[in-house]
């Protein structure tokens, strides 16, 4: 298994101060790094020049909303995959949408304490295994290309 040593970083994308405020409350208890940015751009900025495990998205934002940063997310190749979770209060139809264009996950204003540290939890989870995994295809595919080498 991986070893972790630094804390989760996550990020959280949202044009509410209020907002911002009550995930970063929520998730203080959580040993995460947070970053909380406003907007978009300054979103997928920031993305560009750090890593992060993790992205808590409000789908309703000026400029660059949360279905057009999923996309843009998704379609950059210089990104490693990162999970998004989506935060609505949309109905059903633009949960589907944002789930078809990338989103991993889902959930509904006003958030559940229990069920946001929850799916956070299991999308770090998923993120970990899904990097321990591109780290033995890695090692697998070092290991063929020495060895075919040293024939």
């Amino acid at each position: 298994m991986l070893s972790f040593d630094n804390r989760d970083r996550v990020l959280v994308v949202d044009d509410s101060p209020d907002n911002l405020l009550l995930i970063q409350s929520i998730l203080e208890d959580e040993d995460l790094d947070l970053v909380t940015v406003s907007n978009g751009n300054e979103a997928l900025d920031l993305m560009a020049r750090q890593p992060f495990h993790l992205v808590l998205l409000d789908v309703m934002m000026p400029q660059i909303d949360g279905f057009e940063m999923t996309r843009r997310i998704r379609k950059d190749p210089n990104l490693p995959y990162i999970p998004i979770l989506l935060i609505t209060a949309h109905a059903q139809p633009s949960v589907a949408l944002g789930l078809d264009i990338g989103a991993d996950d889902f959930i509904r204003k006003p958030v559940e304490i229990d069920e946001l540290i929850a799916r956070v939890r299991s999308l770090l989870r998923f993120k970990h295994t899904v990097d321990e995994k591109n780290m033995i295809v890695r090692q697998r595919e070092d290991f063929a290309s020495r060895l075919t080498h040293d024939m």
